[in-house]
């Protein structure tokens, strides 16, 4: 697979990612690889989560929220060799409580590995900067 293959199908999965988690949608863990050392660390305290189980634990209490969560990415970096690619997102968390959306900065880095033609995110740290 050529690099910009590798490119455009990352940014897919980095938007089914984002649809997924503002849908509230289960089908979220089916982006994870599911292997046991899958990780996903988010923005607030506590949220380091592993592991398919500890996943679907960490989503379906994040889905239970009146708030619906979404990203707008102004920046998308992404790099890949063979089968193993890696990204980093700059934009803002938009969050929508009673129809009110809040925005704040947010960070993402990530890594995605391809398995059976497909990507799966393998590592996925979320950051809210504090400047």
């Amino acid at each position: 697979m050529d690099k910009q293959e590798a490119k455009t199908q990352v940014t897919q999965a980095l938007q089914r990612l984002g649809l997924l988690v503002s849908r509230k949608d289960m089908a979220v863990l089916s982006e994870f690889a599911a292997d046991a050392d899958v990780l996903l660390v988010g923005s607030e305290r506590g949220e380091v989560v592993e592991g398919p189980a500890g996943l679907r634990d960490f989503f379906q209490r994040v889905f239970r929220s009146p708030a619906h969560i979404g990203w707008e990415w102004r920046k998308v970096r992404i790099s890949s060799s063979d089968n193993i690619a890696w990204l980093f997102a700059e934009g803002e968390v938009v969050i929508v409580v009673d129809a009110r959306p809040q925005r704040r900065p947010y960070r993402l880095t990530g890594v995605l590995e391809r398995q059976h033609r497909r990507w799966f995110w393998k590592h996925f740290h979320g950051a809210e900067p504090s400047a």
